[in-house]
């Protein structure tokens, strides 16, 4: 008989298995944020974003979107650019610039801030209201933004508030033991709300 199926083995699978089925908060994090992640490559209003255009430096620069979601671009005038992905808006340039001005642009957009983006932190953190978001952001790094927890500060109980499909979503999360890689880490998402409770003594 294969080692592998060993009743010892047999047991080890089983109890790794049920073990697996006492962590289903981080993945239903996860999953829920699947649901909306699609805007966070969006800009927005007051995000700025970097153009590079190959050789021309008169063309490259940053940008901000203005309140009615557009920014002024030379020779091309102004342009709509608000909840556009960072591809089309360099489609949107190479198409401006192209015969017209360039033979073939080569165009990078590259999004620098996402004012139109933010987390909230509220509790016992040193600066409560609101952080900017950047893609791939972390609770820890949340955190970190609104400048670290108090001295009175639940670190191991941080409650994560998300709206999805209308309904809000709350999870609690050891963020203590994820700054020191004892769990894993959790993703965060514009419009999260993080909500740090003072520790019981």
């Amino acid at each position: 008989m294969s080692a592998w199926c060993r009743p010892g083995w047999l047991a080890v699978v089983g109890l790794l298995m049920g073990l697996a089925a006492c962590y289903p908060t981080a993945k239903h994090v996860t999953m829920a944020g699947d649901e909306v992640s699609t805007a966070e490559d969006r800009i927005g209003v007051d995000d700025t974003f970097d153009v590079r255009v190959y050789g021309e430096t008169e063309l490259s620069g940053m940008f901000r979107v203005a309140t009615d979601g557009t920014v002024d671009y030379p020779l091309a005038g102004r342009l709509q650019v608000a909840g556009l992905r960072t591809g089309e808006i360099q489609q949107l340039l190479v198409d401006k610039l192209k015969d017209r001005y360039l033979k073939e642009p080569q165009v990078v957009v590259t999004i620098k801030d996402r004012n139109s983006q933010k987390i909230t932190v509220l509790g016992q953190v040193s600066r409560p209201g609101q952080v900017g978001y950047y893609p791939n952001m972390t609770i820890v790094d949340a955190i970190a933004s609104a400048g670290g927890f108090t001295g009175i500060a639940a670190k191991n109980s941080v409650n994560l508030r998300r709206q999805v499909s209308g309904k809000i979503e709350m999870h609690l999360f050891p963020v203590a033991d994820i700054s020191e890689g004892r769990s894993p880490n959790v993703m965060v998402l514009p419009g999260d709300v993080l909500v740090v409770d003072e520790r019981v003594f």
